[in-house]
């Protein structure tokens, strides 16, 4: 295994920032409130969308997942974000997204 690599783990996390801001823009534009399970389903098409490009590290992608952060419920309740101290950098590029596009 190669040690770690910071210019490949920035480009994932720039690239997906950009995927999950054109998501939320297209979630909001749809009138969509943020709920836990709308966090996932974005998450999940934000980390699709670089898999499926195919020319970055699994292993970096891998990192941005919720998944490797704990539970993050899976309803349809309004996600409160911000009482949660600490979020997983997915989560928490989909939280600013939401705040920053309206």
């Amino acid at each position: 295994m190669d040690g770690f690599n910071g210019s490949e783990f920035f480009a994932v996390k720039h690239r997906l920032s950009f995927a999950v801001s054109q998501i939320v823009d297209r979630y909001r534009t749809a009138g969509h409130v943020l709920t836990w399970r709308l966090v996932h389903e974005i998450e999940k098409e934000a980390i699709d969308a670089l898999k499926k490009a195919g020319d970055l590290d699994a292993r970096y992608i891998r990192m941005m997942r919720s998944s490797r952060w704990g539970y993050v419920p899976k309803v349809d309740e309004p996600a409160d974000l911000e009482a949660q101290e600490e979020l997983p950098e997915v989560v928490s590029m989909i939280q600013d997204a939401y705040h920053t596009l309206h």
